[in-house]
């Protein structure tokens, strides 16, 4: 599949996820509804991010596109732990208003890996966690040196943007972005509540199996 395919498939995924949800209209639900905003608003961003890593793909900035799904991986992440894993102290210290005191407070918060192994934690008691924690577990564990090099100008990095980008591994790049998309829209459909839609959700990845990574297990 050339590069021009992937992209138009890619955005035919993110069009069917779209239709499925609202991303206007959540159900409040008392005392989790700081939990639930803080959830939805971090897998909306990792879609976002999604979206521009496909736009730099398509300009022929790959070397900008890599790092950015970092940025991906760890809002995607953030939306599941806040969802099935975080203290409320945790939600607090995420929402606070942005102020210097509240920065300097959500340092404290943990980071990608700790929040994995929370949610791994918490799949014993609350299933759904289950599927979230070992995608982005085994995406961490596969990704993550090549993705900090990145975003640090390392070695993938300077090479990459010397030599160029083999064509599979740009394939590569947008499949296990468009993997960490359904890992958001599944977090999405949980938030809504709604079974039926879930179920749906949850299928999704079958007509899109040609755009997405084999190396992330499916729901």
């Amino acid at each position: 599949m050339d590069i021009e395919k992937i992209l138009r498939r890619s955005d035919e995924l993110d069009d069917t996820i779209v239709k499925l949800l609202d991303l206007d209209h959540y159900p409040e639900c008392g005392d989790d509804a700081l939990r639930m905003d803080l959830s939805v608003t971090a897998a909306s961003l990792s879609i976002d991010h999604a979206r521009a890593l496909r736009l730099l793909v398509a300009g022929g900035f790959v070397s900008s596109a890599a790092p950015l799904m970092r940025l991906q991986f760890e809002a995607t992440t953030r939306s599941a732990w806040v969802l099935f894993a975080a203290t409320e102290g945790h939600v607090a210290l995420a929402a606070a208003p942005l102020t210097a005191e509240a920065d300097e407070a959500a340092r404290k918060l943990p980071a990608a890996r700790e929040m994995i192994k929370q949610l791994r934690n918490a799949a014993a008691t609350l299933p759904p966690a289950a599927a979230p924690a070992a995608m982005l577990g085994r995406f961490e564990d596969m990704q993550r040196h090549a993705l900090n090099s990145f975003v640090h100008g390392g070695i993938h990095a300077l090479r990459r943007h010397k030599d160029g980008f083999p064509v599979q591994l740009v394939h590569q790049l947008v499949e296990c972005s468009n993997g960490l998309v359904t890992i958001s829209a599944m977090i999405l459909a949980i938030l809504t509540g709604d079974r039926v839609l879930m179920a749906r959700m949850n299928r999704v990845h079958l007509g899109f199996e040609d755009c997405l990574t084999p190396l992330l297990p499916s729901y």
